[in-house]
């Protein structure tokens, strides 16, 4: 499979929680499950590289993909705590892609888009044999004759906006496709979608305006599960004792919540304590 219930968020998470460096975000899943099949089913979460988006989707590929069991990632996590825990633990089909990742030699757009485009026909011709014979000229289609609901996990999704063959033409088709694939269609229970830059940055129409958006500048429902907090850079300096808190907020406390609180570049804090001295990582 390449995107659809694929083990890669399971394996990539599982890294983040081998790591020496680790900060429980967990809770996330909590606030993202109240969404699923709901009209606010469209998320759009953006923020600066580095902040811990990416680790955030794989733990909710983790969490959510269908024929797995992934308790153990997750029982020592804040989440197993919590009331809707086991009701969402590998119940939904999952649609995982990092957007960022191109084909070899890719050199246009339509190679990039086709791409995609037939590794999704790809993971439901094999999942769901019934579509095979038909003629479809939409991914949508396909997925709506599948009879059964998606969960999408978008990483990255705005990456292609800066390849150099992309042209108005291209990234107008691009939002198009977005559109068609996830706009009022009804197999889809959550599309969870992160980038660096707000959907409005690159779409003037309606193309995606079903999507909530949450950024730095209007976040604050989402804004503790990325980046560092305070309280959580000085528990990481008590069990590490390789950097003072003192120097790494000298060095990293340069962002803040909506809510006014500190807030650190993850990356930056975790090579820190890792290596034991301050540098512009």
């Amino acid at each position: 499979m390449n995107y659809l219930d694929t083990t890669i968020p399971i394996r990539l998470f599982q890294n983040h929680l081998n790591s020496e460096i680790y900060v429980d975000k967990s809770l996330l899943l909590d606030q993202v499950s109240k969404n699923i099949r709901t009209g606010n089913r469209y998320l759009c979460i953006t923020r600066p590289r580095r902040f811990g988006k990416t680790m955030n989707v794989n733990m909710l590929g983790a969490y959510y993909t269908k024929g797995y069991d992934t308790h153990q990632q997750f029982e020592k996590l804040a989440i197993a705590h919590t009331e809707g825990y086991r009701k969402h633990l590998n119940q939904y089909h999952v649609i995982y892609i990092d957007f960022s990742r191109m084909p070899d030699f890719c050199a246009s757009y339509q190679e990039y888009i086709s791409s995609i485009r037939n590794k999704l026909k790809h993971d439901l011709l094999e999942t769901y044999p019934q579509l095979r014979g038909r003629d479809y000229d939409t991914v949508s289609g396909m997925m709506t004759d599948t009879g059964d609901s998606f969960l999408f996990l978008l990483d990255e999704w705005d990456s292609i906006f800066h390849q150099p063959f992309m042209d108005i033409g291209s990234k107008r088709d691009y939002l198009q496709f977005l559109k068609g694939l996830f706009k009022d269609q009804p197999y889809v229970d959550l599309v969870y979608m992160t980038g660096v830059l707000p959907v409005a940055k690159y779409s003037s129409g309606s193309e995606l305006n079903m999507f909530q958006e949450y950024n730095f500048m209007n976040d604050n429902i989402y804004d503790s599960f990325f980046g560092f907090r305070e309280e959580e850079v000085k528990e990481l300096c008590r069990q590490h004792h390789t950097v003072p808190f003192e120097e790494l907020k000298e060095w990293y406390d340069g962002y803040c919540t909506s809510g006014g609180q500190s807030l650190f570049n993850p990356r930056s804090v975790s090579n820190a304590l890792s290596r034991g001295i301050c540098l512009n990582y």
